[in-house]
């Protein structure tokens, strides 16, 4: 919910115009960082369902709920309620637009994203655009894939573990590669994300599974040092790299290390999907009614994005995440013997 609400922050002065919130010549640039720790805590966590029940159609239809409801939930609302509503367009003309209908189509797909509708948000200041957070959902769908194909090989058995480990270096080499070769800023895309930020944020993801599979030691100690060294340094290609590992590595221990004091129930977290995938709809509607203030706009959209996230979570991903009991074996009574 930290995060979610953080990548509200990460674009309210873009979103009224004002350019930036953080300096771009700092090295540690918010929203890459967060997206970061999202991937590394998925591929963690991920990786745990599945050694948790390590059975393939259970593991795909789980996943299946987890991420796709709230992406369709928001689709069709962007196109049947807030576009209509805003459009410059006649209402009748905006429908009978097929973009309208791709706009639904291709984010209920995930995997050919469509980010503008007819006439919605032109005048804003970031034009067009109706929930640019969504992009990343594609990429935390490939980042499923290949985590199943790797799991469907038996890289979590201890003989195969290795092959996650070939999967990050693989990663890490392309993402090197991408990163130092001149003009790769326009590396063309896959499935309509780009390949440099794809490849990124596949290496927290590899990262978190490899964490997850490892011993590795979750030391705060380390994460605080590494995080101290990081901003330390400029905003250089190698920053860039260093980042991805100090932010996942650290995202984790943060988690695994948790305050009880300041734990909460799970009822005030729950619905952060449902504010990050809500949040940038929200951030434009305010922009088109005349909010100019970064921080204005933070602090309405955070708070009308946590009330979405938090309906979204009980009409929406917790109802569709019950349908896994529907596929998950229940658990043998054994009689114990006399």
């Amino acid at each position: 919910m930290i995060g979610a609400l953080l990548v509200i922050y990460g674009h309210s002065s873009p979103l009224v115009g004002n350019g930036e919130l953080i300096p771009p010549e700092w090295p540690v640039q918010l929203d890459d960082g967060l997206l970061m720790g999202f991937f590394a805590m998925s591929g963690f966590q991920v990786t745990e369902s599945w050694l948790r029940d390590p059975h393939a159609g259970r593991f795909a239809v789980k996943r299946t709920l987890r991420l796709w409801p709230p992406m369709l939930t928001v689709s069709l609302a962007a196109a049947l309620i807030v576009g209509p509503l805003v459009t410059a367009r006649p209402t009748s003309e905006y429908f009978a637009d097929r973009d309208t209908w791709g706009y639904v189509l291709n984010n209920a797909g995930m995997l050919t994203l469509q980010h503008d509708l007819p006439g919605v948000f032109l005048d804003n200041p970031w034009p067009a655009a109706v929930n640019g957070s969504l992009w990343t959902l594609p990429m935390e769908l490939i980042a499923y894939a290949g985590l199943f194909t790797l799991l469907i090989l038996g890289v979590a058995k201890a003989r195969w573990r290795w092959l996650s480990l070939v999967a990050l270096l693989a990663l890490v080499a392309v993402d090197r590669r991408l990163d130092h070769v001149a003009g790769t800023e326009d590396a063309g895309s896959l499935l309509s994300v780009p390949v440099e930020s794809l490849i990124a944020f596949l290496v927290a993801f590899a990262l978190g599974v490899v964490l997850n599979l490892y011993p590795v030691p979750l030391s705060p100690t380390a994460a605080v040092f590494g995080i101290a060294a990081f901003a330390a340094m400029p905003n250089t290609e190698a920053g860039s790299f260093l980042m991805t590992f100090v932010v996942s590595y650290a995202v984790i221990v943060a988690a695994h290390y948790w305050p009880a004091r300041i734990q909460v129930s799970g009822t005030w977290v729950n619905g952060s999907y449902g504010v990050y995938v809500w949040g940038f709809l929200v951030q434009q509607l305010l922009a088109m009614a005349g909010v100019r203030n970064e921080w204005l706009m933070l602090a309405c959209a955070a708070s009308i994005a946590y009330v979405l996230g938090a309906l979204s979570w009980a009409f929406v991903e917790e109802p569709t995440m019950r349908l896994r009991h529907y596929v998950t074996p229940k658990p043998q009574n054994r009689r114990e013997p006399f």
